[in-house]
């Protein structure tokens, strides 16, 4: 194993190395793959008893950047895709009957907590909704009559969308395009508080328009007597009325 300077344990409470099936170990490696952000620089070094403990280890170059990372588990300043597989987590767990604590090898205090099974049944719940996604189109693929649709969000988050086939060959040509799709989607708060989208089907969509929003204020400014010019700070106003 190459040197290290951080070692890890997820302890699963309810397994152990005999009955933590493949399929779930894997879906669990996988989760932590997300977890620590840093796939090229931490290693998977054993599943130990005492529970069924799966340790990692992290390399020298990026012990620091995960322990700063790490601290983000569990409160509302987990980036998307750290929450994403602490829900993920937690729901492996609830099937597998089990919770967990993310440690460093050999300290005391918990990392983290996955309450899985523990996790009260009132902090989960689903919404079907209509509403509106904001994103840039990156894919665009599919050959059944709902095809996959995927937008990127405005802090990276790729969202997952369904369209009948007409309206995605329409989508198609708009690839690295900003556009705002309506539909309906489902919504699942988790464990974390967080909510997140699980499926949303598309019912119509425009382009949005992409010009800097300097440049639209200079395009109004640019019209005689439109009242715009006596502001003192037209970006000010501007964005007081695209927020109501």
């Amino acid at each position: 194993m190459k040197p290290t300077t951080a070692n890890y344990d997820f302890r699963i409470d309810a397994l152990t190395p005999e009955t933590l099936r493949l399929s779930r170990f894997v879906d669990y490696v996988d989760a932590l793959r997300g977890i620590f952000g840093a796939t090229e620089d931490v290693y998977f070094h054993q599943v130990r008893k005492g529970s069924a403990v799966l340790e990692f280890a992290a390399s020298q170059k990026a012990a620091p950047r995960i322990e700063k990372r790490l601290q983000l588990l569990g409160t509302t300043d987990m980036p998307a895709d750290m929450a994403a597989q602490w829900t993920n987590i937690n729901r492996y767990l609830r099937r597998d009957g089990a919770s967990a604590r993310l440690m460093r090898k050999g300290g005391k205090v918990a990392l983290a907590q996955f309450a899985g099974i523990r996790t009260p049944l009132a902090q989960e719940a689903i919404v079907h909704e209509s509403g509106t996604l904001d994103g840039v189109v990156v894919g665009v693929k599919g050959v059944d009559d709902s095809v996959p649709i995927w937008l990127k969000a405005d802090d990276g988050a790729l969202l997952k969308c369904n369209a009948r086939r007409d309206i995605a060959r329409q989508l198609a040509p708009l690839f690295d395009t900003y556009v705002r799709v309506a539909g309906k989607g489902k919504w699942r708060r988790g464990d974390d508080a967080r909510w997140t989208l699980e499926e949303f089907d598309i019912q119509s969509f425009e382009r949005l328009d992409e010009t800097p929003l300097e440049q639209q204020v200079r395009d109004i400014q640019a019209i005689a007597n439109n009242g715009w010019n006596e502001l003192e700070d037209t970006q000010a106003a501007w964005h007081e009325l695209r927020a109501d």
